[in-house]
């Protein structure tokens, strides 16, 4: 199926800012449904060959949007939030770009937020000798089956140096049989 039959109606709609799949949705509706050809994916690839697609906007007109957004939303999104902020607002960009430009004009809450993601993700616990930390897990997927078991590892070597297994969750029985 060529386009180019519906070229007066594809480029109208591409001047007013439709998207391929809006203009592939309105062909489908204006010319009927039972015409091959109408995908979006066709409608991108007619576009592309003749030169009405839209091209990434440039650094310094990317710049001054995520300025505008930082000032309409505050410092507090990052890469991903502020990527979909600006494809919300119709501006297609790729996160690096994004992630460079705030990190150039927004210097101290880059740095910020890197900190913060890093203190989310903290460094697992690290033992210095035998009995120094203990790990207790316990399992009551048996509870309907009257079962529940607790188990003490140690952080070192990583043995189990105690387990308990009592008919319902019993704080003293832990204590006694678990931590001896």
């Amino acid at each position: 199926m060529a386009l180019h039959e519906f070229a007066d109606f594809i480029k109208a709609k591409r001047i007013t800012g439709m998207s391929c799949g809006d203009i592939a949705a309105a062909l489908c509706h204006e010319f009927g449904t039972a015409r091959r050809g109408f995908s979006e994916r066709n409608v991108r690839r007619w576009c592309a060959e003749q030169g009405l697609v839209e091209e990434f906007c440039p650094d310094n007109r990317l710049e001054i949007e995520i300025a505008q957004s930082i000032s309409e939303t505050g410092s507090s999104f990052g890469r991903k939030m502020m990527t979909g902020y600006l494809s919300a607002k119709g501006l297609k960009a790729a996160e690096g770009r994004v992630v460079r430009i705030l990190r150039s004009i927004h210097q101290p809450y880059h740095t910020m937020r890197q900190q913060g993601a890093r203190n989310l993700n903290p460094v697992p616990y690290n033992a210095e000798y035998m009995g120094h930390k203990l790990h207790v897990d316990q399992n009551e997927k048996l509870v309907m089956f009257g079962v529940t078991h607790v188990m003490a590892i140690d952080g070192f070597s990583k043995k189990v140096v105690g387990h308990s297994t009592m008919p319902i969750k019993n704080n003293l029985i832990i204590y006694e049989e678990v931590y001896r």
